[in-house]
């Protein structure tokens, strides 16, 4: 059972962060940009695989099969957060960049 949990733990992890890059565009409502998309899933995705390896140990070694499932639980909201921080960080500086190049913008005499 112990190298199945950690399959289990990355398959859970990667399907959280392709799970937020879907809220994520729906949240957007920009349009359908499909590279935008995969980009998105396959971030969320390798993501979810780094968090299970970072974590084998730690899953592993937990002190009962409940223990495993709640930790990989919690792992896996974490994903959902991280990336959504990340996608508003990312909002906020291209704000930032729009409104400088706006205020750059020579006036018109």
């Amino acid at each position: 059972m112990d190298s199945n949990i950690l399959v289990i733990a990355v398959f859970i992890f990667s399907g959280a962060g392709a799970f937020s890059a879907i809220i994520g565009w729906i949240k957007s409502n920009e349009a359908f940009e499909t590279k935008k998309f995969i980009l998105g899933v396959l971030t969320g995705v390798f993501g979810g695989i780094a968090l299970a390896i970072a974590n084998a140990a730690g899953i592993l070694n937990a002190v009962d099969e409940t223990a495993q499932w709640i930790l990989i639980g919690s792992l896996a909201l974490s994903v959902v957060g991280i990336d959504n921080l990340r996608t508003g960080i990312s909002a906020a500086v291209t704000n930032r960049a729009k409104e400088e190049k706006v205020e750059k913008k020579p006036e018109a005499k």
